[in-house]
């Protein structure tokens, strides 16, 4: 796991071959080198949220961390291995746009932003920094080079998750008009609790996230 923490890194941003239209941010070594050197790498940064319904301890109910919220990729089928929790990669012009924040400040207001684009939940309760990082190496990355997960949690109250779920259900119910949207806005189109076997996990990275959260949790 590389530590992109300390100091004396350098931040900066860079298109990747497949995503050409967007720059990404990341942090590196100062003796890091495209061409791969042996001391130098690179880390692009990436935020993940477990999003949970809010405790009520009038009602003797506390959190239930194996209940969080899932989007489904827009045009897919329900029953697929298209669900994931709300998450992303940091475009550079966020994350260079206040060069002396620090990058926990930083991945937070981009996970906040990510959940209301991929999940349409504008306000969520006691976001916090887990500390836990998943790390991998995409196939198409030159040498050295690497991305993170950086993993947050937050609540979110009934009335705001059911109205995001329900937006959502509008743009499915009307396809052209979800496709004027934002390309940010148009990924998504479904919220749901997570279950197992109802709402499988996506892509290679996805699955691997939410089984390293869950191990992390205190039951």
């Amino acid at each position: 796991m590389h530590d992109i923490f300390q100091k004396g890194l350098v931040r900066g941003s860079a298109k990747m071959p497949y995503d050409p239209e967007k720059a990404y941010f990341f942090v590196e070594h100062p003796s890091f080198t495209p061409s791969g050197g042996k001391e130098g790498w690179r880390v692009y940064l990436r935020a993940c949220c477990f999003i949970h319904e809010k405790e009520k301890p009038e009602q003797g109910q506390c959190i239930d961390f194996t209940k969080f919220l899932v989007v489904k990729r827009t045009g897919k089928p329900a029953n697929g291995r298209e669900w994931e929790p709300p998450k992303g990669q940091m475009e550079g012009k966020d994350g260079l746009a206040h060069p002396r924040t620090s990058l926990v400040n930083i991945l937070r207001d981009n996970i906040k932003r990510e959940i209301y684009e991929e999940a349409r939940v504008k306000t969520v309760i006691g976001l916090e920094y887990t500390g836990l990082v998943f790390e991998g190496k995409e196939n198409d990355y030159p040498p050295n080079t690497f991305f993170q997960y950086h993993i947050f949690r937050a609540q979110v109250a009934e009335k705001e998750w059911m109205r995001a779920a329900a937006e959502l259900d509008w743009c499915r119910a009307h396809p052209l008009a979800h496709a004027r949207m934002s390309r940010d806005k148009r990924e998504k189109d479904a919220l749901a609790w997570y279950s197992p076997s109802e709402t499988r996990m996506m892509g290679r990275w996805s699955p691997k996230i939410v089984v390293m959260y869950l191990k992390n949790q205190r039951f």
